[in-house]
């Protein structure tokens, strides 16, 4: 029951912070000069709203279980749901990091930049907990799920991403106009069905 505690404050967090986000980047929008940008971060908000939907359901989810305490009673199908459920959230607690990062080519100084990097921060170490909740949850429930689908559950999405890539970016690179188009063109997919946000099957 704790790390499913943890876990309800993480995504509860995150669902507070993808709110803030959206508002953060909405005048980009609504503001922008030109349509490859206004896309842009459309894409990146909408996305994000997706993946609100998805909390919606899952964190009064955790609610029920936190409070009836019946974890171990599960079936091993609604187990292996949650854990899907779960490594989804994961997957998209990364991906929300890294629109955080996206968001810095765009405002490079002030209060605003100031935020985004505390709530970049923060969703890293968000997501090395999630990983590591997961990772011991994979293996207590060993029996019920699969192995070659456990260690999906455990996989490390950072491999070859440098967390402060963007400071780094800035340090060097200060006039570069955002977003650039190689990170647009790796986040904009051609079809607004391959979106993280559809990849839960209802």
């Amino acid at each position: 029951m704790q790390e499913l505690s943890l876990l309800h404050t993480i995504f509860t967090r995150t669902k507070d912070g993808i709110g803030t986000f959206r508002n953060m980047i909405q005048p980009l929008i609504d503001h922008a000069t030109d349509e490859h940008t206004k896309l842009y971060y459309h894409h990146i908000s909408e996305e994000e709203e997706q993946r609100l939907e998805r909390l919606d359901e899952l964190i009064p989810y955790l609610e029920k279980l936190i409070k009836e305490g019946k974890l171990d009673q599960l079936s091993d199908r609604d187990l292996s749901r949650l854990l899907s459920d779960l490594h989804l959230e994961r997957f998209g607690l990364h991906n929300f990091r890294e629109h955080l990062e996206l968001a810095l080519y765009e405002f490079k100084e002030g209060d605003v930049r100031e935020q985004l990097n505390t709530m970049r921060e923060a969703t890293q170490q968000d997501y090395l907990k999630i990983k590591d909740i997961m990772a011991e949850m994979a293996e207590r429930f060993s029996d019920a799920v699969p192995n070659r689908i456990a260690q999906s559950y455990t996989q490390d999405h950072d491999h070859g991403h440098d967390v402060h890539q963007v400071d780094h970016f800035h340090a060097s690179q200060q006039s570069t106009p955002a977003p650039s188009s190689s990170a647009s063109s790796a986040s904009i997919p051609a079809k607004k069905g391959l979106t993280v946000g559809s990849l839960k099957q209802k």
